[in-house]
């Protein structure tokens, strides 16, 4: 995308009081939930943009809905109130499957699927989650922080939950095997991650493998708060099926407690966690963080009533403003063209990311040449991409760290921090650069094997 060419797509205007969760599914199916009660269903539909379904507004909650996500499968959708339910809704009709109610009736501050779609979670005021299985049976009920919890996050492969509350406190559980183990206490805690209060934390979908040892995994998480900042911390994790007693450089053997700037984080032999970025991006708090799907810009959205886009090296490359007040929320739908923000003025505003869309586009069948590698993206070998920038690399080049960048992207990185690496935040003896030309030949083949591919597709059109 070029953020430069965003526009404004449209603007709708249904909800009667703040606009407080978003999601997509796809690029066809958007909700919304709002502080009048409701939650409302968007599909798009070409010469229309999006519009409400006949079955919309969904009427169900006493109270103001704080929380709205759609199934990994899209056939469901949850919505969280601070009524102490969570509605299930089907999609296909806007009838109630089912409602969970949060143990001892807290009011309930967001709910979220996990990827794999076997788990759902709810969090509320008094600092408990309570986990619900695929059966809407209560799996575990756990009091994970002091405090309400406003946020929480799952890694893409479902391993990692985090919660984080409004005293600032994170909170990392290796929760494999849909949280057949104990969480009676974190696998890695940050404390202090913002000063007054954690608003909203995403995981980047692309995870790395340290190439030191070839099991320790590497994640990327962004988190935003009150203190007006977005951390970008990367979390170590040293998964069940391997021995855990295996020497990593990233996880210590023991529990161990060490320091980020005013956080403090407490590491075990199963993760450990370092800070890696610190943006001060907004000039009053900072209340969504979104990492598009293919994890190449990073969303944050502000009480200042501003929207942000930021590249991986923590550029501001796009401000947004709109919104007449508090902008709450955003979402991104799947292919990266098209973002929504929601604000306390009560508008949902559909941003346009490619600067060529219209209300009259078929978004959900687009082929151009933008869309189709924004697709291809998750296919494209790991190792081919760049870990800072999340893009194919043209000059890849090996680091002290054993890990292999775009020439430029580490060189820039190098020259904002002393030779620190981008990936495990530790100090480099050097900021000299190998050429790695067996993997650029990889690369270049690669590309090779795609214009063959799409000259076949297209004589066969």
């Amino acid at each position: 995308m070029s953020a430069a060419k965003t526009t404004i797509l449209q603007k709708l205007t249904a909800h009667t009081s703040d606009v407080t969760s978003l999601d997509f599914y796809g690029n066809a199916l958007l909700v919304t939930g709002s502080s009048d009660k409701t939650v409302r269903v968007w599909r798009w539909v070409a010469g229309s943009g999006y519009r409400e379904e006949p079955f919309s507004p969904l009427l169900g909650h006493r109270y103001g809905v704080t929380s709205v996500r759609v199934s990994p499968k899209g056939a469901v959708l949850a919505s969280a109130s601070v009524d102490g339910t969570v509605i299930l809704w089907n999609l296909s009709n806007g009838q109630i499957s089912n409602v969970i109610n949060q143990e001892g009736g807290e009011a309930i501050r967001a709910c979220i699927f996990s990827p794999n779609g076997s788990t759902i979670v709810s969090s509320d005021d008094s600092g408990s989650i309570c986990i619900w299985g695929q059966d809407k049976s209560l799996k575990g009920h756990v009091k994970v922080h002091d405090e309400a919890v406003h946020t929480m996050a799952f890694s893409s492969d479902s391993d990692i939950l985090l919660t984080a509350c409004t005293l600032g406190n994170v909170r990392l559980y290796a929760v494999e095997n849909d949280f057949a183990g104990d969480l009676s206490s974190a696998d890695c805690s940050i404390d202090a991650a913002h000063d007054m209060g954690v608003l909203s934390a995403d995981f980047c979908k692309i995870v790395h493998t340290d190439p030191t040892d070839k099991c320790s995994l590497i994640y990327t998480v962004a988190t935003c708060g009150t203190d007006h900042y977005i951390k970008i911390w990367r979390i170590f994790f040293m998964p069940s099926n391997i021995d855990r007693s295996r020497r990593s450089r990233l996880i210590p053997t023991s529990p161990q407690e060490h320091f980020a700037g005013q956080s403090t984080i407490y590491s075990t032999e199963v993760m450990n966690a370092s800070c890696v970025q610190t943006i001060s991006a907004h000039g009053s708090s900072v209340t969504c963080v979104r990492f598009n799907p293919t994890g190449t810009l990073l969303f944050s959205c502000s009480l200042d009533k501003t929207i942000k886009i930021w590249n991986q090296q923590g550029t501001c490359l796009k401000t947004l403003s709109e919104h007449l007040r508090y902008v709450n929320c955003l979402a991104i739908n799947s292919d990266s063209s098209v973002i929504a923000s929601g604000s306390n003025d009560r508008t949902i505003v559909v941003w346009d990311l490619t600067g060529r869309l219209s209300v009259g586009s078929h978004i959900t069948g687009i082929r151009s040449l933008l869309f189709s590698l924004a697709v291809k993206t998750s296919e494209i070998p790991l190792e081919f991409i760049c870990p800072i920038t999340h893009e194919l690399m043209k000059d890849p080049v090996y680091a002290e760290d054993g890990f292999t960048y775009e020439r430029s992207a580490i060189r820039e990185w190098f020259s904002r921090e002393k030779a620190v690496s981008p990936m495990t935040n530790l100090e480099l003896s050097t900021d000299e650069l190998v050429e790695n030309g067996k993997l650029k030949q990889q690369i270049e083949d690669y590309m090779r094997s795609l214009d063959v591919e799409s000259g076949a597709g297209m004589n066969n059109s």
